[in-house]
């Protein structure tokens, strides 16, 4: 059996298909929460983003984003090929061109490294987070501009 459920919240659709139910006549409690900036619908990294907030995680397990303060960063994710790109800007002038591995990794080519480093991603349409090869944690966020 094959059932397509739709859920609207307050002007927000989310659609499910869903294939695991024994029979239809059960009833389905659904309730929606507020949603943050991570959760805001399909994107991809490229085009213009602003940096807005950074994490740097000392080691104890306590490091939290922080919301960038001073004048504007962006970065600019321009597409050169097939799951290819480069990067441009001031919010992280090392980095040069970019692969993308698949949904949440992509090799990242930078003027600090001879060889490409693996940086997870999360990217939606108003979002995008990287997240470089750290000991500790770290990351960046931006907002699509």
């Amino acid at each position: 059996m094959y059932i397509h459920l739709r859920i609207s919240c307050k002007l927000k659709i989310y659609e499910k298909n869903i294939t695991s139910f024994s029979n239809c006549n059960h009833q389905y409690n659904v309730s929606c929460k507020k949603s943050d900036h991570t959760n805001d619908g399909p994107g991809e990294v490229y085009g213009k983003w602003k940096l807005t907030e950074t994490f740097f995680d000392i080691g104890n397990g306590q490091g939290k984003y922080t919301k960038v303060t001073g004048e504007a960063k962006y970065l600019q994710v321009e597409k050169s090929g097939n799951q290819a790109g480069k990067f441009q800007g001031d919010a992280m002038p090392n980095l040069l061109s970019f692969k993308i591995l698949d949904s949440v990794r992509m090799d990242v080519y930078s003027s600090n490294y001879q060889m490409p480093i693996v940086y997870h991603y999360k990217v939606s349409a108003k979002s995008l987070e990287l997240n470089p090869p750290c000991i500790e944690g770290c990351g960046y966020r931006f907002l699509r501009k």
